[in-house]
C-alpha cells in the first residue's frame, strides 16, 4: 500500500488546506535556519562596514631633536589601512554619533600623545594614551567586534613605538659598549703606567736595601774601628807613663853621672844597681816597641776591613739612582678622576636601563617576551655587578694613589738630600783615611824611636855599668861617656814625651769623635731602614693599585664584550619589537560565521520544525478504529515520515544552494540530517502522544535547555555547572557535533549517529506502547460515533 492511499491520507484529503499546511511545516526548519544564517553568513568578513569615528587632537612635539606628528601619522595609517569603516571627525560629532548609534566606536588621540610618547626614556615617563569609547547598548556583538579591532590597533601602535624605542635603547647600549671599551683601554694604560712606576719603585727599594746593608757594614766596621782606637788610646797612656818614668830615670842618670866623679867611691855599689836598671829599662822599652809593632800588624787587617767597608758604603751610596722623571701626581689624580667619571657615566647609563626596566610598558613587553626578559635581566644584572666591582676597584685604586701621593714628598726630600749624603760619605771616607794614616805614622815613629834610640841607649847604659863594675880605673872617661849618653837619653825622652803627647791628643780626638761617628752611622742605618720600609710600602701599594687597575680593565673589557653581543641593526630592532612569530595551524577550516553556526542552527531548526509539526497536526485522531497500537502508529507514520524526511532534505538543499554551504562530505550531510530529523521527530512525537499539548510545551522547554547545553554557540566550558552536567544527556549535543564533523572537520560521526538512532528507535518503540495503551484504556470517537475498546 502506498503512503497516499493510507487511511490517514484519505482522512486528511477531505480536510481543505491540510496538505498545503503540511508543505509549510516541511519548510519551517529551512525558514528558521536558512534565512537566519543567510543574514549573518559572513559577519566577520564585513567588519570593515562598521562605522567608527577617529578624532585627532594631537599636537606636534620634539622627540630626540626632531619634530614628530605621531597622532597624525597614526590617523593617516588607520585611514589608509581601514580595519573598520573609519571617518575623521570632530570631537563633538564623534560624541553625538556614538550616542545616537551612528558610530559603534570612537578613537580619540589626545593633544599630548606625541609629547608623552617622547618621555618614555626620561626620568618622568608618561603613557601615550589613546581614548577608545564604545556603546555596547547599541549592539553587544558590534562592541565585541570593535574591541577586537581596537586591540589590534593598540598592538600596532605599541609595536611602532617599541620599534622606535628599541632602536634608541640598542643604540645607547652600543654607545655604552664603546664607553666600556674606552674605559678598559684607559685602565690598561693606567695599569701600564703603574707598572713602570712599580719598576722604578722596585729599583729604588733595591738601592735602599743596598744602602741599609752598607750602613750596617759601616756600623760594624766603625764599631771595630772605635774599639781599636780605644785600645790604642789605652796603650798610648801606658806608653806615656813609661816615657815619664824613663824621663825621670834619664834625668836622675844625668844628675848621677855629674855626681859620679864626686861619688866615685859610691860608684861600685851603685853601678851594679845601674846595670840591672839599665837592662830592665832596655827590656821594657823593647817590649813597648814590640807591642806597638805587633798592634800595628794585628790592626792592619781591621784597618783594611774598615777602609774597605767605608769604600763599599761610599760606593753603594753613590750607586743609589732615583728615577730622573718626577712622579706626576697630578697626572695620576687626573687619570683616577677620569676613570671615576667614566665609571660614573657607565653607572648613569646602567641606572637609565634599570629605570627603563621599571617602566610598566616595558615590563608588560618583557612579560610578553619571557626569553628576552630573562636575557635582558641577566645582562642588566651582570652589568650592575661588573659596575659595582669596578667601582670598588676604582675606590681601592684611589686609596692606593692617595697613599702613593703621601710618599712622593718623602721620596722627593730624600732625592734632594741624596747628593749631600754622597758628598758627606766621600768626605768621611777621606777624613777617616787621613786620620788612620796619621795615627799609623805616629805609631811607626814611636816604635822606630824606641827601637833605634832608646833601646841602644839603655843597652849602652848597661854596658857602661858593666864596664864600671869591671874597671874603676876608667871611671872618669866612662863617666864622661855616661854623661853624654844620659844627655842623649834625656833628649830622646823629651822627643818621646812630645810624640806620646801628640799621640795621646790625636787618640783623644778620635775617642771623642767615636760617639758622633757611631751615632751618625746609627742614624744613617735607621734612615736607610726607613727608606727601605717606605719603598717597600710604595712597591706594595703600587702592586695593589696595578692589580686593581688590571681587575678594573678586565671587568670593563668583559662588560664591553658582553655589550658587543648586542647589535642595533634594523633586523635586531625588528626582532626585538616582535620577537615571537607564531606558526598557527588549524585542523579544520571554517570559512565564515554562517558555516560555523550551521551545525547549531540545523539542529535547532529541525527540532523547532518537529515541535511545530506535533503542535499543528493531530497524531491521535484516525478515520477508523485501528486493530492495535502498531497499526495506529503505522497509519500516522504515512504522513509523519514524508514530512520529517522532507524537512531534512529541504533544509540541507537550501543551505547548499542558497547560503553556499560547502561541507566536507555532502552525502554524509544528507544522511546525518535524516538521522537527526528521525531522532528529533520520534522524541517529540512520543511526548506529544503521551501528554498531548502539554507534551509540546515540555518539548519547548527541552529546546530551551538544549540551546545552552548543546554547546552550539559557545563552548560548554563557558556555561554554568547545570548545563555542563546535562550536556551529555541531551540529543542536540550529538546532532551539533555530528554536523560539525561532516561540514568542517571531516571526522567520524559513527558514535553520534548511533546515539541519535538509539534515541529515535527507543522513542518510536515507546510511542507504539503509548498508542497501544490509549487503544485499550481510552474511548475514541469517529464521526460522532463513540467506540469502546474491547
Amino acid at each position: 500500500m502506498k503512503f497516499w492511499q493510507s487511511a490517514e491520507w484519505q482522512r486528511i484529503s477531505k480536510l481543505r488546506g491540510l496538505k498545503l499546511l503540511l508543505v509549510g511545516i516541511a519548510v519551517i526548519p529551512s525558514i528558521y535556519a536558512v534565512i537566519f544564517l543567510s543574514s549573518l553568513w559572513d559577519t566577520y568578513g564585513k567588519i570593515d562596514n562598521l562605522p567608527v569615528a577617529v578624532v585627532n587632537n594631537d599636537q606636534a612635539a620634539d622627540i630626540n631633536g626632531k619634530t614628530q606628528h605621531l597622532g597624525q601619522d597614526l590617523t593617516d595609517k588607520l585611514l589608509r589601512e581601514k580595519p573598520l569603516k573609519l571617518s575623521e571627525v570632530s570631537s563633538q560629532k564623534a560624541k553625538d554619533g556614538l550616542k545616537s548609534g551612528k558610530y559603534y566606536m570612537t578613537i580619540t588621540i589626545p593633544s599630548d600623545f606625541t609629547n608623552n610618547a617622547g618621555t618614555l626614556l626620561s626620568n618622568d615617563p608618561k603613557y601615550a594614551k589613546i581614548d577608545i569609547a564604545q556603546n555596547a547598548g547599541q549592539s553587544f556583538i558590534a562592541e565585541k567586534m570593535t574591541s577586537s579591532a581596537a586591540d589590534k590597533i593598540k598592538a600596532s601602535v605599541n609595536r611602532s613605538l617599541q620599534q622606535v624605542y628599541n632602536e634608541t635603547i640598542l643604540s645607547a647600549t652600543k654607545s655604552s659598549q664603546k664607553g666600556f671599551q674606552a674605559g678598559a683601554d684607559g685602565a690598561t694604560q693606567l695599569n701600564n703606567g703603574l707598572g713602570q712606576l712599580a719598576d722604578g719603585s722596585q729599583k729604588l727599594n733595591d738601592g735602599a736595601q743596598a744602602l741599609t746593608n752598607g750602613s750596617s757594614t759601616l756600623a760594624g766596621g766603625l764599631s771595630q774601628y772605635t774599639n781599636g782606637v780605644s785600645q790604642a788610646n789605652t796603650g798610648s797612656n801606658q806608653l806615656s807613663n813609661g816615657a815619664g818614668a824613663a824621663a825621670t830615670g834619664a834625668n836622675q842618670l844625668a844628675s848621677g853621672t855629674s855626681q859620679l866623679a864626686q861619688n866615685a867611691p859610691k860608684l861600685a855599689a851603685g853601678s851594679q844597681q845601674l846595670a840591672s836598671g839599665a837592662q830592665e829599662l832596655a827590656r821594657k822599652l823593647q817590649e813597648v816597641s814590640d807591642g806597638i809593632t805587633t798592634g800595628q800588624t794585628n790592626g792592619a787587617a781591621q784597618i783594611k776591613q774598615l777602609e774597605a767597608g767605608l769604600a763599599t758604603l761610599t760606593q753603594q751610596v753613590n750607586n743609589i739612582q732615583l728615577p730622573e722623571n718626577a712622579i706626576d701626581s697630578n697626572g695620576l689624580t687626573q687619570a683616577g678622576t677620569a676613570l671615576q667619571d667614566g665609571l660614573t657615566g657607565a653607572g648613569v647609563d646602567a641606572q637609565k636601563i634599570a629605570e627603563l626596566m621599571k617602566e610598566p610598558s616595558f615590563q608588560t613587553f618583557l612579560k610578553q617576551q619571557p626569553k628576552i626578559a630573562q636575557d635582558f635581566g641577566i645582562t642588566a644584572q651582570s652589568l650592575q655587578g661588573n659596575l659595582a666591582k669596578s667601582g670598588q676597584a676604582a675606590k681601592a685604586l684611589q686609596t692606593n694613589l692617595t697613599q702613593l701621593q703621601a710618599l712622593i714628598p718623602q721620596l722627593d726630600a730624600f732625592k734632594k738630600q741624596l747628593p749631600q749624603l754622597k758628598a758627606g760619605m766621600s768626605a768621611a771616607q777621606a777624613g777617616n783615611q787621613q786620620a788612620i794614616t796619621k795615627l799609623n805614622g805616629s805609631l811607626t815613629q814611636v816604635s822606630q824611636l824606641l827601637s833605634q834610640q832608646f833601646v841602644p841607649a839603655a843597652n849602652q847604659l848597661a854596658s857602661g855599668a858593666e864596664q864600671l863594675n869591671n874597671g874603676q880605673q876608667q871611671v872618669s872617661s866612662a863617666s864622661a861617656q855616661l854623661n853624654n849618653g844620659a844627655n842623649k837619653l834625656a833628649d830622646g825622652n823629651a822627643q818621646l814625651a812630645n810624640g806620646v803627647n801628640q799621640l795621646n791628643g790625636g787618640l783623644g780626638q778620635l775617642v771623642a769623635k767615636n760617639g758622633e761617628l757611631n751615632a751618625g752611622a746609627g742614624q744613617l742605618n735607621q734612615g736607610a731602614q726607613q727608606l727601605t720600609t717606605g719603598t717597600q710600602q710604595a712597591v706594595s701599594a703600587l702592586g695593589q693599585a696595578q692589580n686593581g687597575t688590571q681587575t678594573l680593565a678586565q671587568k670593563l673589557a668583559d662588560g664591553a664584550i658582553k655589550l658587543d653581543k648586542v647589535h642595533n641593526d634594523k633586523a635586531n630592532v625588528s626582532a626585538l619589537t616582535q620577537p615571537v612569530k607564531s606558526n598557527q595551524t588549524n585542523l579544520s577550516e571554517v570559512d565564515n560565521n554562517g558555516t560555523g553556526m550551521t551545525p547549531y542552527m540545523m539542529s535547532v531548526g529541525l527540532f523547532v520544525g518537529m515541535i511545530t509539526f506535533s503542535a499543528i497536526y493531530d497524531f491521535v485522531t484516525v478515520a477508523k478504529r485501528p486493530k492495535n497500537g502498531f497499526a495506529w502508529w503505522a497509519d500516522k507514520q504515512t504522513v509523519n515520515m514524508p514530512v520529517w524526511i522532507a524537512q531534512a532534505i529541504i533544509i540541507t538543499t537550501l543551505l547548499l544552494l542558497v547560503d553556499g554551504l560547502q561541507p566536507k562530505n555532502v552525502g554524509m550531510l544528507y544522511l546525518t540530517a535524516l538521522i537527526v530529523a528521525f531522532a528529533f521527530n520520534q522524541l517529540v512525537l512520543l511526548f506529544s502522544i503521551m501528554f498531548g499539548k502539554l507534551g509540546s510545551g515540555l518539548m519547548i522547554i527541552a529546546l530551551v535547555l538544549q540551546l545552552s547545553a548543546s554547546a552550539g554557540s559557545y563552548p560548554i566550558e563557558l556555561s554554568n555547572n547545570f548545563f555542563q552536567t546535562i550536556h551529555p544527556w541531551v540529543p542536540m549535543t550529538y546532532s551539533v557535533h555530528a554536523f560539525r564533523e561532516v561540514i568542517s572537520i571531516g571526522g567520524s560521526v559513527t558514535n553520534d549517529l548511533i546515539i541519535l538512532l538509539i534515541v529515535g528507535i527507543v522513542s518510536m518503540v515507546l510511542t507504539w506502547g503509548v498508542y497501544q495503551w490509549k487503544l485499550k484504556h481510552n474511548p475514541l470517537f469517529w464521526g460522532g460515533e463513540e467506540l469502546v475498546t474491547d
